[in-house]
């Protein structure tokens, strides 16, 4: 398969989706309609975005221009590295925890790459930055997603409605469970890892499922 141009998004996006776990393939279309009001279906030969997996796109001949972002199971480096290969624009892996993965659809819905952090041991030993970004809950995300826009406590208390208190709790728990000591540390950590990508082992289609589903309610 020849390598793809990378091009802005037309105003009205038109998109395709194909996994063979038609589960997963009609959960992802929703999660895009849900994220980009007026995007349309089409086939794949029409499309501006096509979402689909390694295998599937071994099969498919796209119109040069198309933007491909490539499913993965997991945020393991080869097919990472497949992926780049094929010119796509994005590393999708399966197993996001749902925050995480409408930021990064979001992220290629504006036309803008997305690429996984491939899960390593550090030399010390240390879980990578990834798997210790699993510890944060949701709005321990958030609030470091607002951290990383260079947004005051203040102002995070206010665009999330809960207590300045309450979000110098959550830097602090951001801190700890980063292992890091100073919050531009965990800013730079959120910057590195690709807006907070995550590789955690899962190895069936019901997780899955799962955490695409609660995406596509959390979009709408």
């Amino acid at each position: 398969m020849t390598n793809l141009a990378q091009s802005a998004p037309r105003d009205t996006l038109t998109f395709a989706v194909h996994h063979p776990f038609p589960i997963v393939a009609e959960t992802l279309d929703a999660l895009v309609r849900a994220n980009q009001p007026g995007a349309t279906a089409v086939d794949y030969a029409k499309a501006d975005l096509v979402i689909a997996t390694l295998e599937t796109l071994n099969g498919l001949e796209l119109t040069p221009g198309t933007r491909v972002a490539v499913l993965v199971d997991h945020a393991d480096r080869r097919p990472v590295q497949d992926a780049r290969g094929r010119g796509a624009i994005a590393a999708l892996p399966l197993d996001l925890p749902a925050d995480h993965l409408r930021a990064a659809l979001g992220a290629v819905l504006a036309g803008r790459n997305w690429w996984p952090v491939v899960a390593n041991v550090d030399p010390e030993g240390q879980a990578p930055a990834s798997r210790r970004l699993d510890a944060l809950s949701g709005q321990q995300f958030k609030v470091l997603d607002l951290m990383s826009r260079g947004r005051l406590n203040k102002q995070i208390a206010y665009d999330l409605g809960i207590s300045e208190g309450t979000v110098k709790s959550h830097v602090s728990s951001i801190l700890r469970k980063l292992g890091v000591e100073r919050r531009t540390q965990a800013i730079a950590t959120f910057i590195t890892t690709g807006d907070m990508s995550r590789g955690m082992v899962r190895t069936t289609i019901g997780p899955v499922a799962a955490h695409l589903s609660r995406a596509t309610h959390a979009a709408r």
